[in-house]
């Protein structure tokens, strides 16, 4: 009986350096990009929390801290947006039966 890939997947783990095709290796290399991306925009967010905190009343520290949290939010944002993307194209060129991802949802098809 043939193991879904969904199911291998979960079973042996995803490795995101492991391709077989070039439209494989750039599915990965968006995936560990925006991995990437991600870790490095909510530790800019973490930095900014804390120089906001640790700020003390002075105002051009506290502008500073407010920057780096608006821009640290903003990139996250952009960052969800590209992820979701990226994945209806996937989806849409047939590249993937299933928008597969850390949430792994199924599309529905007509």
């Amino acid at each position: 009986m043939a193991v879904n890939t969904n199911i291998r997947h979960q079973i042996q783990g995803f490795n995101f350096f492991k391709f077989d095709s070039l439209g494989q290796f750039l599915q990965n290399l968006i995936q560990v990009a925006l991995f990437v991306g991600s870790i490095a925009a909510l530790f800019y967010l973490i930095w900014g929390a804390v120089e906001f905190i640790t700020s003390g009343g002075n105002q051009e520290s506290a502008k500073s801290a407010k920057s780096k949290i608006t821009s640290s939010t903003f990139g996250l944002v952009i960052l969800a947006a590209v992820w979701i993307i990226w994945r209806l194209i996937i989806f849409f060129l047939g590249l993937s039966e299933s928008a597969q991802g850390p949430l792994d949802f199924i599309i529905p098809s007509p």
